[in-house]
């Protein structure tokens, strides 16, 4: 496997892990209810008055293909090419502050549009609306730009909606993005894949142990969790994009990172994956605030152009 491990050892990741149990000590995952969806959301909303735009960017609102996105440009960006952005939350939360933070920092540092789908959240809008609202957003955006290169970057269950939305464009014979950013994947809905790999150094604060059935009651009901569009894992990765993984390893998802690696690398696509000890869930998308993400960042905008 095209894995590198690194350690995480600088004061200012471990600020911010510091920072994020205060936000997430309270909250659960694993409680599937819709009062505890609404105060997660609450939660993020919270965190979303915290939020500093980036110098040098503009962030707009619009509907393509009658989608809700947010648009994350640079002063003056005349890109054709384009990156197209579906944020995690398990499937339940919306753009949060985080997400603007990291689409505007990929915006700066490669000189591209970034567009971040806010797509249709569970339970309110179950599987497949979700992953209809990301397809519509990319075809239009495709058509649109029949010889742009389109860069398809996801995190957590935005990460699995990536994959899942390769696996139908593929099988629709649409062409696909050029390359795909992938942090903290969710692959599998179904509890199939071995997620105890890592217990014993398991200290994920964010997606901890046992919050996979309740989500995947949320987002596809009694629908099958072996779907390839539900649970990626089971799909055919032949034909994809050239893709860049990060992962921790003492993130409860760390086997979804490790296990796509895998298969991407069956299939005979080109895949890098970067797995930190000693970081985060989505630590990936924290940008340049870090010395581990800087260098990430600069990596990943070397592999989008």
């Amino acid at each position: 496997m095209s894995i590198e491990r690194r350690k995480a050892r600088s004061l200012i990741m471990k600020i911010i892990i510091r920072m994020l149990h205060e936000s997430y000590d309270d909250l659960s995952f694993s409680d599937g209810s819709e009062s505890n969806c609404q105060k997660l959301r609450q939660n993020l909303e919270d965190n979303n008055k915290k939020y500093k735009k980036r110098r040098g960017t503009v962030t707009k609102r619009k509907e393509i293909a009658g989608v809700p996105v947010e648009v994350a440009a640079s002063t003056g960006c005349r890109n054709n090419d384009v990156i197209v952005f579906i944020h995690g939350g398990s499937y339940i939360l919306g753009i949060a502050f985080h997400h603007r933070m990291y689409a505007e920092t990929l915006a700066a540092k490669s000189g591209k549009p970034v567009i971040m789908i806010d797509y249709a959240l569970a339970p309110e809008h179950p599987f497949p609306a979700g992953l209809d609202d990301c397809e519509k957003v990319y075809t239009a955006v495709r058509e649109q730009r029949p010889d742009s290169r389109i860069t398809l970057v996801g995190d957590s269950a935005g990460g699995g909606l990536c994959l899942s939305l390769l696996l139908r464009l593929k099988s629709k014979g649409i062409k696909l993005p050029d390359n795909m950013i992938l942090h903290s994947p969710v692959i599998d809905l179904s509890d199939t894949i071995d997620r105890s790999i890592n217990d014993d150094i398991n200290t994920d604060f964010i997606v901890k142990k046992g919050s996979g059935a309740s989500l995947a009651d949320l987002y596809v009901g009694s629908g099958d969790t072996k779907d390839p569009e539900v649970s990626p894992y089971f799909g055919d990765y032949s034909g994809f994009p050239p893709t860049f993984i990060t992962c921790d390893i003492r993130e409860s998802l760390y086997a979804d990172s490790i296990t796509i690696d895998r298969k991407l690398e069956e299939a005979g696509v080109p895949v890098k994956t970067i797995e930190m000890d000693g970081a985060f869930h989505t630590y990936g998308t924290v940008g340049d605030k870090t010395i581990e993400t800087r260098k990430i960042t600069r990596e990943i905008i070397d592999f989008i152009k």
